[in-house]
C-alpha cells in the first residue's frame, strides 16, 4: 500500500501550465467548502445573536410609532 503511494507522489513531480483564473477558482472553491466544512462540523448548532436585553419580548410595554406626543405623562403615585 505504501508503495502505491510512493508511486502516486512521484508522479505528481511533473510540471503543468495552469491559467492564473483557474487557479483563483480552485482556491475559492477550497476555502468555501473549507469554511462549509467547518460549519457543519462545528459542535456549536445553537447560537443566539444578540444581548437578550428584554427588547421585544412580548411583555406588552411597546410604544405605538404614531402616538406623535398628544399624550400627557402620568406618574404613579405610591
Amino acid at each position: 500500500m505504501t508503495e502505491k503511494i510512493k508511486d502516486f507522489w512521484k508522479s505528481l513531480d511533473r510540471r503543468i501550465i495552469v491559467n492564473q483564473r483557474e487557479l483563483v477558482l480552485g482556491l475559492t472553491v477550497c476555502a468555501l467548502a473549507g469554511v462549509v466544512t467547518g460549519i457543519a462540523l462545528s459542535p456549536r448548532k445553537n447560537v443566539s445573536i444578540g444581548s437578550n436585553n428584554g427588547n421585544n419580548s412580548g411583555n406588552g410595554t411597546t410604544v405605538s410609532a404614531d402616538a406623535g406626543g398628544d399624550e400627557e405623562e402620568t406618574e404613579d403615585e405610591e
